[in-house]
C-alpha cells in the first residue's frame, strides 16, 4: 500500500532547491495582483487601527472581530513606527504576503502526510499557485495567519504520536483568536484523536490535559469578552443574525434588538426556517465552494474525492481525517451563508482540497489508465504537462483580478475629504462611496492615526462632524420613516458599489431620481470634475416625504 511513499528518496538538498523555485514562482503569482499603491479593503484598515492600538497599550475586544491578527501586527508596526498612514496599511499587506509565502512549507509537511516528497511537493506547487490564496495574500487580511495555523494544526494532529496533540490543541486556542469560526477545529482534531491513535483509551488524560492547554489559551480573550460585553462568548452578530437579513448584523435600529432561530421558527415555522437557513445555506455554501475551486481545482477534486473512498497509495485513517476536517470545517457556516456569502471564510479548506486534488494526478503518472501505463520519460512529460495547464489556468485567472486605478483612489481620497470638509450629521453610504473616508480621518489636520485606540471607538463611526449609520428597512418608505427616527440627513448611493444586498430598495435611486422627490440631489460627481466616480448625495426632505406619504 505503501510503496510510492518509500521507493523515491529525495535528498534535503533537492528538496529545498524544488520548494525554493515553488517559493520563487509563489512570490511572482501573488506579486501580479499585489496592490500598494491604492486603499485596502476596509478590514484592512480596522486590523491595522487596532495594532496602533495594541502598540498604544490597548487590548479591547472588537464586538465584531477577534485580535489574533493585529496581535500579531503587534509587534511588527512597534519596530515599523511609521510616521506614515499608507506606509503602515502597505506594512500589514506585506506582512500578510510573507505569511501567505511562509506557508507553503507547512503545506509540504502536511502533505508528506499523504504522499512522497515527489508528490508532496506537487500538492505545494498547487497551493503556491492558487490564484484565490494569491491574491488574498496582499490584502492585509487575517487569512494568510488563519490559513497556516489551520495547516500546522492538521500537521500535528494527524501524528500518531498522542503528545503531538498538545500542540494541535495550542494551536486549536490561537486559531480562536484570529477568527471566531476557528473553534471548529476542536472537535474535528479530537474526532481525528479518536481515529488515527490506537488504544486510545489509554491517551484520554492527555486528551484532557489538550482541552486544559486550549482553554489556558483562550482564556485572556474570553475573559476581556466578559469584562467588556458580560459574555465571554459575545459576538456582536449573533443576536440579529436570524432576521435572515446582512444589513440587520450592522444596522443602528437593531442594536437593542434580539431576534434567535426560535423567534424566527416561532413567525415562519420550521419549513421556512429550514428553507431558508438550511437548505439555502447549504446551495450556497456549495455554490461558493464550487467558484473557490477554479480554475483547475474543479477539475482534480471530484475524481480525488471519488479515488478517496479506496485509497491505494494513502493511510485511509488519515483520508477520512481530511474529510473531517473538510466537512466540519464547512458545516459550521450552512447558517450563516443562508445570509452572509463570504467566500474567503473558506480558504482555510483550499490545503485539504488540494490534499484531494493530488490524488489523480498520483495515480495518473504512477499506474496510467486501464489501457495503458506510462514509462519513465512518459511519466516525467505528462507530470510536466499537467502542471503547465495547472500554472497557465492559474495566470489567467489571476489576471481576472482588477485594481484600483490611480486616478480612481485619488477620486475616492477626494471625496472622502470633501464629504468631512463640507458636510455634517448623519450618513448612509449605500455601496462603499467613502472608502477613503479612514484614510482621510487619521491623517493630519484631521488626526493622527499613531494615537489610535480601540476602546474610544468601539461603537463609534464619526469623522469629523459627521457619523456613518446603517439602518434595516424592508422597503423604501419603511426605511424613510426608520431614518427620519434616527435623524438620518444624508444618503450616499455609489452606482459602481454593491447596493442590492444591504439596500436593495436604494438600486433604483441613481438614474430615477426624480420619481423621488424627498430626496433631494445636493453632490453629482458626473458634474463635479470626477471621471471615475458615479456618486451622488441626497439630502433627505422629511417634510416633502410625509407631504406625500
Amino acid at each position: 500500500m505503501y510503496t510510492l511513499k518509500n521507493n523515491l528518496n529525495y535528498s534535503k538538498k533537492t528538496i529545498c532547491i524544488f520548494l525554493c523555485l515553488i517559493v520563487l514562482l509563489s512570490i511572482g503569482l501573488k506579486w501580479l495582483t499585489l496592490d500598494l499603491d491604492t486603499l485596502p479593503q476596509a478590514d484592512t484598515f480596522g486590523y491595522a487601527l487596532r495594532g496602533i492600538s495594541h502598540v498604544n497599550g490597548d487590548f479591547s475586544e472588537s464586538p465584531r472581530k477577534t485580535l489574533g491578527w493585529s496581535l500579531f501586527l503587534y509587534p511588527f508596526l512597534t519596530i515599523f513606527n511609521h510616521s506614515q498612514f499608507f506606509d503602515l496599511l502597505n506594512s500589514v499587506k506585506m506582512l500578510s504576503f510573507a505569511v501567505s509565502i511562509i506557508s507553503i512549507y507547512p503545506m509540504y509537511l502536511l502533505s508528506r502526510r499523504f504522499f512522497n516528497e515527489k508528490y508532496s511537493l506537487i500538492a505545494c506547487f498547487l497551493f503556491s499557485v492558487e490564484p484565490h490564496l494569491n491574491h488574498n495574500a496582499g490584502l492585509g487580511l487575517s487569512e494568510p495567519l488563519f490559513i497556516l495555523v489551520t495547516i500546522l494544526t492538521m500537521y500535528f494532529s494527524l501524528s500518531r504520536n498522542p503528545k503531538f496533540f498538545y500542540v494541535a490543541f495550542l494551536l486549536v486556542g490561537i486559531l480562536w483568536w484570529i477568527k471566531f469560526n476557528g473553534i471548529v477545529m476542536l472537535p474535528i482534531i479530537s474526532v481525528i484523536f479518536f481515529l488515527t491513535i490506537k488504544d486510545y483509551r489509554k491517551h484520554i488524560p492527555k486528551l484532557i490535559l489538550g482541552f486544559c492547554i486550549f482553554l489556558i489559551v483562550v482564556s485572556p480573550m474570553l475573559l476581556q469578552r466578559y469584562e467588556q460585553y458580560g459574555d465571554p462568548l459575545y459576538f456582536s452578530q449573533s443576536d440579529t443574525f436570524y432576521t435572515g437579513k446582512q444589513v440587520a448584523i450592522v444596522a443602528e435600529n437593531t442594536k437593542n434588538f434580539s431576534y434567535s432561530a426560535f423567534d424566527y421558527i416561532n413567525e415562519y415555522g420550521f419549513v421556512d426556517f429550514s428553507l431558508k437557513f438550511i437548505f439555502s445555506g447549504v446551495f450556497n455554501l456549495l455554490h461558493e465552494i464550487f467558484l473557490l475551486t477554479f480554475p483547475y481545482l474543479i477539475f482534480l477534486v471530484p475524481i480525488g474525492l471519488f479515488f478517496s473512498i479506496r485509497p491505494i497509495d494513502q493511510d485511509k485513517k488519515l483520508v477520512q481525517a481530511n474529510w473531517i476536517a473538510i466537512l466540519g470545517s464547512i458545516i459550521i457556516f450552512i447558517t450563516y451563508f443562508a445570509v452572509v456569502q463570504e467566500r474567503r471564510l473558506l480558504f482555510h479548506i483550499i490545503p485539504f482540497l488540494i490534499i484531494f486534488a493530488v490524488i489523480p494526478i498520483q495515480r495518473l503518472i504512477e499506474y496510467g489508465l486501464s489501457t495503458f501505463s506510462f514509462t519513465k520519460n512518459q511519466r516525467i512529460v505528462s507530470l510536466s504537462l499537467i502542471l503547465l495547464i495547472v500554472l497557465l489556468l492559474s495566470l489567467s485567472f489571476s489576471f481576472r483580478y482588477e485594481t484600483t486605478d490611480k486616478i480612481s483612489n485619488e477620486e475616492q481620497i477626494n471625496f472622502s475629504k470633501y464629504v468631512i470638509s463640507n458636510y455634517g450629521g448623519k450618513f448612509l453610504d449605500a455601496g462603499g462611496g467613502l472608502r477613503g473616508i479612514n484614510y482621510v480621518n487619521y491623517i493630519e489636520p484631521n488626526g493622527d492615526f499613531r494615537t489610535y485606540r480601540t476602546s474610544d471607538n468601539l461603537n463609534s463611526s464619526t469623522y469629523g462632524n459627521l457619523s456613518l449609520i446603517s439602518l434595516y428597512a424592508e422597503s423604501l418608505d419603511d426605511f424613510i420613516s426608520i431614518a427620519d427616527e434616527y435623524d438620518l440627513k444624508y444618503i450616499i448611493i455609489n452606482n459602481d458599489g454593491d447596493i442590492s444586498s444591504y439596500y436593495p430598495f436604494l438600486s433604483h435611486i441613481y438614474d430615477n431620481e426624480k420619481d423621488y422627490p424627498y430626496l433631494e440631489k445636493v453632490f453629482d460627481s458626473n458634474t463635479a470634475g470626477y471621471s471615475k466616480l458615479k456618486i451622488k448625495i441626497f439630502k433627505i426632505n422629511y417634510e416633502e416625504f410625509y407631504k406625500n406619504d
